[in-house]
């Protein structure tokens, strides 16, 4: 095919597109290379290195996903992984749930007490752990001198330290840093609320807790499933808050996933075993986003549509 007829074929192919729908396309590539360049090509490359002895620079095949699916440190590690994120999405739910409804309520000092809320969200996660750390610490932690000076606690007790506790401590903490901004979320939306509908609920009959399943509930189902989905892969994925007040203790403890990965690339020195653990935890979390579209509010048609 000779270069003017080549010309001639590529013109006719862009007429037959609509303008619109050529710029459409050329707004999207920027957007696609983007997804290749920033997570496509490193997942390619955590693929590589997990089947190589990367120290030694060698191909050792699936033997590093033999030994993750072999050893118990791993299961154990994923289990209290789910239990770390299943028990922040519960006690965030359920606190910024119940904060969004005080608020909801008009007192004095509202606007101010809405402010001051947000302060453990935006406080760094080191200082967050050297505070509690601070606060929880035996010897010199205000609040084991106050508990025991009430009588609520016969010596001091440091959550922390404690294997039965440690991990329901962590996950308290991360709760009293998060639930501000779920509370947020679900203030915002309560604002959006029509007061007839409560009225009707009221003339009804409706207590409490009726008035919540059915009226308020309904409005916030779409908004918490939202959260619900990236709270998980958030919390899925922590690290730092967790390493900075128990290093994965005591005892493995509140060691999860990524604590898991942290100890076995770098303490140990085994990178080809803790990329391969990512590429597990990365797959993990595919399939979970995959199942969770699954849901009315994604699919087509839904209320999100």
């Amino acid at each position: 095919m000779s270069t003017t007829t080549r010309s001639e074929a590529v013109r006719q192919y862009l007429e037959n597109y609509d303008r619109e729908t050529l710029v459409g396309a050329g707004l999207i590539v920027p957007a696609v290379l983007l997804i290749v360049l920033a997570l496509v090509y490193p997942f390619l490359s955590a693929l590589f290195i997990s089947f190589t002895d990367y120290a030694a620079g060698e191909i050792v095949g699936l033997s590093h996903y033999e030994w993750l699916f072999g050893t118990d440190t791993f299961w154990s590690a994923l289990k209290r992984s789910l239990l770390w994120t299943v028990g922040n999405l519960a006690l965030q739910g359920i606190a910024g749930i119940g904060i969004a409804l005080l608020l909801h309520r008009h007192f004095f000092g509202r606007d101010a007490v809405r402010t001051v809320m947000l302060i453990p969200f935006v406080i760094p996660s080191a200082v967050t752990a050297v505070m509690w750390r601070w606060l929880l610490n035996t010897t010199y932690g205000p609040l084991n001198q106050w508990l025991v000076q009430l009588g609520l606690l016969a010596q001091p007790v440091n959550p922390l330290a404690d294997p039965s506790l440690a991990l329901l401590t962590v996950t308290l903490i991360n709760t009293w840093r998060w639930a501000p901004l779920v509370a947020l979320v679900v203030f915002a939306v309560l604002q959006t609320i029509p007061n007839e509908e409560y009225e009707a609920a009221r003339i009804e009959g409706a207590g409490m807790l009726n008035e919540f399943y059915h009226v308020t509930y309904p409005h916030l189902q779409s908004s918490m499933t939202v959260l619900g989905l990236l709270g998980f892969l958030l919390t899925f994925n922590i690290f730092d808050i967790i390493w900075l007040l128990t290093n994965g203790g005591p005892v493995g403890r509140t060691t999860t996933l990524p604590v898991f990965i942290y100890e076995i690339a770098f303490n140990t020195q085994r990178i080809g075993r803790g990329t391969a653990i990512s590429v597990v935890l990365f797959l993990l979390l595919v399939v979970f986003v995959a199942l969770y579209f699954q849901q009315e509010e994604f699919k087509e048609g839904g209320e999100f549509a």
